[in-house]
């Protein structure tokens, strides 16, 4: 993996920008739309271990993203936490490096995408985790797909990373299928932290790519 800057990149109808305090705002509004954050942003660790809540326990895991919502609805508790992800970026910091807003040509933001250290491979810079989001609004127009090709034949080709491990909600349908769209091959499935209305806890999907698999994809 080479240790280089991340950089403003633009796709046909997207520019794809290192990340600046000015945006954070909004992005912080359309992440806090439930369609977006029930499957982008999984209950944090530090709010199992600060209440000492566990992961298999349903009860448990209402209470923990419960917390965890009321943490994320309040822009006053939010915005050092943005202001230091800015810092971060700015200092190259690797675990906030590569992420980007997702602009429209008319430089409207809808989104973000990162690929951020992998937590089993925390030791390893050069094996990646990959999520993004997009405004409700600008669903279904191929933002996603755009914008995720983009990024990863910059990591694969720039950075040099050796390989994406990542993974989706079964019922998250879209996610999964737009990876497997890019040459994500599914490796098995895994619990999570997510759960539906009727208080089942649901699998995800495990999925790994690396170069070959994404020049490869169909």
């Amino acid at each position: 993996m080479k240790d280089i800057k991340t950089r403003d990149l633009e796709t046909k109808n997207l520019y794809i920008k290192v990340p600046t305090i000015e945006e954070q705002h909004e992005l912080w509004n359309i992440l806090r739309d439930e369609n977006v954050n029930k499957y982008y942003f999984p209950t944090p660790d530090r709010i199992f271990k600060k209440y000492n809540l566990s992961k298999e326990n349903i009860n448990d895991l209402r209470e923990a993203r419960k917390y965890f919502l009321d943490e994320l609805n309040n822009w006053e508790r939010q915005k050092p936490f943005y202001e230091k992800k800015i810092d971060c970026i700015k200092s190259g910091d690797n675990s906030q490096k590569f992420t980007w807003s997702i602009f429209t040509k008319n430089n409207e933001v809808i989104g973000q995408i990162t690929v951020q250290p992998k937590e089993e491979f925390i030791d390893s810079k050069d094996i990646r985790d990959i999520g993004w989001f997009i405004s409700p609004k600008y669903q279904g127009k191929g933002y996603a797909t755009e914008a995720a090709t983009k990024i990863l034949e910059y990591m694969f080709d720039e950075v040099e990373i050796s390989k994406i491990i990542t993974s989706a909600a079964i019922v998250n349908r879209g996610s999964w299928k737009l990876m497997e769209k890019l040459g994500f091959v599914r490796t098995g499935e895994k619990t999570s932290t997510y759960f539906d209305e009727n208080g089942t806890i649901l699998t995800c999907y495990t999925y790994e790519c690396d170069k070959e698999k994404f020049i490869n994809r169909k």
